[in-house]
């Protein structure tokens, strides 16, 4: 259910939605600028390779500062699983989770928050309600075609390794990697600068760490033929076929939303077949 809010209200809920980000946390605002009690919540995430931080801003493309300041961007850069994006005709303001979300007038700024009358619009989502249409599904749906289609200022990823990973169900973390970084060029020489085609779906969510950190003798991997295409565990559609990703394009964005690896789906990823239940994105073929 939506509900309308302004004032302390708005701000309090926008201040849960970082506060409360366990898989994803998405803000979307033309303007971003931090004061203590911004970083305070931020902070919470600050070790936690599990959360991916997307951010997109833009707007002032004459002087990017205004937009995001370079001490606030080297903050962000700090975390462990981000991306940076920016695009110039922002002017949407949108923050999410995988739990709730605002539609609002409001910049992550710390004067708007101190200053601006604002209103928004805020929906909590469960588990009846994730799949349905609402407001702030479609809102979310938006703000990622957006990030998906605009340019990637700045990748971070964790790297896991790969051994642990195959063996049990738990992520052995062994650090995080920056997989892009225009930093240098987009606040250096904002004139000059070209954009540079690099776009959010070119970078993988994580890195698999090819190092043997066990100490065993690796095994040969044998070589089988797969077939050339497979189908949306969640759609049934035709889609390239790789188990590790067994989803459409959208059907893997609603689903990444809430990330539960063992959401029963309806497709065999290999065969097409409905599956009744007995799919799922840890076991996509049947």
């Amino acid at each position: 259910m939506s509900t309308f809010l302004t004032g302390k209200e708005l701000k309090d809920r926008v201040y849960d939605i970082i506060w409360d980000a366990e898989g994803i946390l998405l803000i979307v605002s033309p303007f971003i600028k931090l004061d203590s009690y911004f970083k305070k919540l931020f902070d919470k995430h600050k070790n936690n390779q599990e959360l991916h931080l997307i951010l997109v801003f833009g707007k002032n493309s004459k002087d990017i500062n205004k937009s995001l300041n370079k001490t606030d961007f080297d903050y962000f850069k700090e975390f462990p699983n981000i991306s940076i994006i920016y695009v110039p005709h922002l002017h949407a303001k949108y923050y999410g989770n995988e739990k709730k979300g605002v539609i609002t007038s409001i910049n992550l700024y710390d004067y708007s928050f101190k200053n601006n009358i604002e209103f928004g619009v805020f929906e909590e989502q469960n588990q009846l309600s994730r799949f349905r249409r609402s407001a702030d599904n479609e809102a979310w749906n938006k703000c990622m075609d957006i990030a998906d289609e605009n340019e990637v200022v700045f990748i971070k990823r964790p790297v896991y390794e790969a051994k642990k990973m195959i063996v049990t169900l738990s992520k052995n973390y062994i650090k995080s990697d920056i997989l892009f970084d225009s930093t240098e060029q987009f606040y250096g020489l904002s004139k000059n600068r070209k954009l540079s085609g690099k776009r959010l779906p070119d970078f993988p969510e994580e890195v698999i760490s090819e190092h043997n950190t066990t100490g065993k003798r690796p095994e040969r991997e044998e070589i089988k033929e797969q077939p050339a295409s497979g189908f949306c565990i969640r759609t049934g559609a035709r889609i390239k076929f790789d188990p590790k990703h067994p989803m459409s394009k959208e059907a893997w964005r609603s689903w990444n939303k809430y990330k539960d690896m063992d959401y029963p789906e309806k497709f065999c990823h290999k065969t097409g077949k409905p599956s009744y239940g007995k799919t799922s994105m840890r076991h996509p073929i049947l």
